[in-house]
């Protein structure tokens, strides 16, 4: 929920600094700015408000992406690191994803709420008011007619006829577009799940004037390491471009976008780093020497555009966002 927060003066605070400054500072620290604005704040509601949700928001995403990091150094370290290599990789996952989230909401809160906006962020914001309205006293039902009131002294913002059929014409193309990506990663699915087999290098041989197509898989058992994040990832996809087409909202689009990319690179990465293919199998003595070079150039400049297109989007999605007020 996203309100316009009234401009009260500086003598409504006990820092005496305006509401959207004070909020934006409890922010900017993440949850230490917090724990500092909820100690010396006595007076404006909505500053303190700003404080618990950033102490609440931020504190449980470093929890997790804490752990996370801690769960990837004793994988790595451990003396057996193949055998805790899934958890290795969903640690990184988790510690990927929930950076990119906190780094986006951190920027978003600071924006939004310097330009004079109540930003109450779904779970998080819910848990600070509770907090709030027993530290406090004041009751939720009083904070939210409070935020409708300061809503109806907004005024509302008036999107331009162009923006609304530029995003309507671009409808079509984005459902076009998740459709495809649904598709395909069910395809992938199906594929790698039951008939990786197929991947292999094939060969004709002309026998008794009929040609016969001799077949070499190229991945080995390790490829079972590799199954579950591609899995997961494939999954992740089909559901979040189900949701994407449901919604269809930029914010929740783009960060599908970048978490699926993030994923996909991580996939990759798993790829080259447990390599699962024996390209020996290959009769052909030259095509067997060079492939596993050619394999290694091409994964990685998959990862690398999947990792450029993820910053690019997140770059530009913040972009976006500061520039829509």
């Amino acid at each position: 929920m996203v309100d316009k927060e009234k401009q009260a003066s500086a003598g409504d605070s006990t820092t005496d600094l305006k509401p959207n400054v004070a909020g934006l500072l409890c922010y900017v620290g993440i949850w230490v700015t917090g724990i500092v604005f909820l100690i010396i704040e006595k007076k404006n509601t909505i500053v303190r408000f700003h404080a618990m949700q950033s102490l609440i928001s931020f504190g449980i995403l470093s929890i997790i992406i804490n752990g996370a990091d801690a769960v990837r150094g004793w994988t790595a370290g451990t003396a057996w690191p193949w055998f805790f290599y899934p958890q290795w990789i969903a640690a990184n996952i988790v510690f990927g994803v929930f950076l990119v989230i906190t780094i986006t909401l951190w920027i978003i809160l600071m924006h939004q709420t310097y330009h004079g906006h109540l930003v109450k962020i779904p779970l998080f914001g819910e848990l600070a008011l509770n907090l709030l309205a027993k530290l406090d006293g004041v009751s939720k039902e009083d904070f939210e007619q409070q935020a409708r009131r300061l809503k109806t002294q907004a005024e509302p913002e008036q999107p331009s006829e162009k923006a609304d059929s530029h995003f309507a014409s671009k409808k079509s193309t984005r459902i076009a577009s998740s459709g495809g990506a649904i598709a395909w990663s069910i395809i992938l699915l199906v594929f790698f799940n039951f008939f990786s087999r197929y991947l292999a290098f094939y060969q004709g041989e002309t026998v008794d004037g009929g040609t016969k197509w001799n077949i070499y898989p190229l991945l080995t058992q390790d490829f079972g390491l590799v199954l579950p994040i591609l899995n997961a990832t494939l999954i992740l996809s089909i559901v979040g471009h189900s949701i994407a087409i449901a919604f269809d909202k930029y914010i929740l689009r783009e960060i599908t976008q970048i978490v699926l990319h993030l994923l996909g690179m991580a996939v990759v990465l798993t790829f080259l780093r447990i390599f699962p293919f024996d390209f020996s199998v290959i009769p052909n003595t030259d095509v067997a020497t060079v492939a596993p070079t050619i394999a290694i150039v091409v994964l990685t400049i998959i990862a690398a555009v999947l990792g450029i297109e993820a910053f690019v989007r997140f770059i530009r999605l913040i972009i976006n966002v500061l520039k829509h007020d």
